[in-house]
């Protein structure tokens, strides 16, 4: 109810700063950018309520797993089956992995986990940390001196575009990783053996893999809509190829402009389903207020509780939504024919 007390609704969302924790200067130690004519200004970095949650966040994982792990590590061979809350973190483990990640990553699907679970947990914790008025009880404990501990973490651009550049470098490192490993073992092109061929051609040193597996990368990120077939002759092939190559580069602008959008859709799509509960709640809650009638708190109490059954499913959801179109845009980009 502290926030009833605040000059606005989206008071209790907005991040509040603790202390600096370093100056630094975008400008290299110049007045303003040669050549640019732009100047950056002296930015700060501070220590806020939501850096303070993502640490929080950061530390329940690693106390919620490392508890959960260690029965497996003391059972040896044979462990004995989950229970209590351990029985519970196995069941989201195993539906994330089964049902979200195999799916679209197949035999890849190992390799990826402790990236998907990482990421879900953490975007999970954060949510359902937001959810607990920290701050009104650290205030009220404290006195009325201490405020501002607390908050949702994923309700911050920053906290949010920090896992969408996570997911984006995840999606085209794992995709240049599928194309170098693929040309060490011969195998990338060749989905299926040839006619007449019993095994994959030879695969590429690892320093010529290297060096092709990104530009071969970048080479198949958008189709070849007009690649000549090997029958076509000289005359139409050289007329295909070259409608081939400026139909592919415009196309690889447009993947290149989509490749951008997909981080930034998953940066906002968490930010504002998280942060638009919360501002609904405090405008409900003021209504009590601001109309000062008993129909209307009686109305705001039963709404409010609504809103806050309906955050504790979107705090789920909004985790499982991002971890399912990571996963989906890191198998487009794994497999050969992206």
């Amino acid at each position: 109810m502290l926030m009833l007390a605040s000059h606005d609704p989206v008071d209790h969302v907005l991040p509040h700063r603790f202390f600096k924790l370093l100056d630094f200067n975008f400008n290299f130690g110049v007045e303003k950018i040669p050549l640019l004519n732009i100047d950056f200004g002296e930015p700060q970095l501070h220590f806020t309520n939501h850096l303070l949650m993502t640490l929080v966040a950061a530390g329940l994982c690693f106390v919620v797993f490392w508890r959960v792990a260690r029965p497996y590590a003391r059972a040896g061979p044979e462990p004995q089956a989950p229970r209590g809350t351990a029985n519970l973190f196995e069941a989201m483990l195993q539906f994330i992995r089964e049902d979200v990640a195999r799916p679209v990553l197949a035999h890849r699907t190992d390799a990826f986990m402790p990236f998907l679970w990482t990421m879900f947990f953490f975007i999970l914790f954060c949510n359902l940390l937001g959810m607990i008025p920290l701050d009104s009880i650290v205030y009220l404990l404290s006195g009325r001196t201490v405020q501002h501990i607390g908050g949702t973490a994923t309700g911050n651009l920053a906290v949010t575009g920090g896992l969408a550049i996570c997911a984006f470098f995840a999606i085209h490192v794992s995709g240049t990783r599928a194309v170098y490993f693929g040309l060490r073992e011969g195998t990338y092109g060749h989905h299926h053996p040839e006619p007449g061929e019993s095994h994959p051609p030879r695969g590429a040193s690892a320093a010529g893999a290297a060096v092709k597996a990104f530009p071969l990368y970048i080479w198949n990120f958008a189709p070849h809509v007009f690649a000549p077939g090997p029958d076509a002759g000289m005359t139409t092939k050289l007329l295909l190829t070259v409608m081939d190559f400026f139909m592919w580069v415009f196309l690889l602008v447009l993947e290149f402009i989509g490749a951008l959008i997909k981080p930034f859709a998953l940066m906002i799509r968490l930010f504002a389903n998280m942060i638009a509960g919360h501002i609904v709640l405090a405008s409900i809650l003021m209504l009590i207020f601001t109309i000062g009638k008993y129909a209307v708190g009686f109305a705001s109490a039963f709404g409010c509780l609504f809103i806050s059954c309906l955050e504790l499913f979107v705090a789920f959801l909004q985790a499982y939504i991002f971890v399912f179109l990571t996963t989906l845009f890191i198998g487009a980009a794994v497999e050969p024919e992206h």
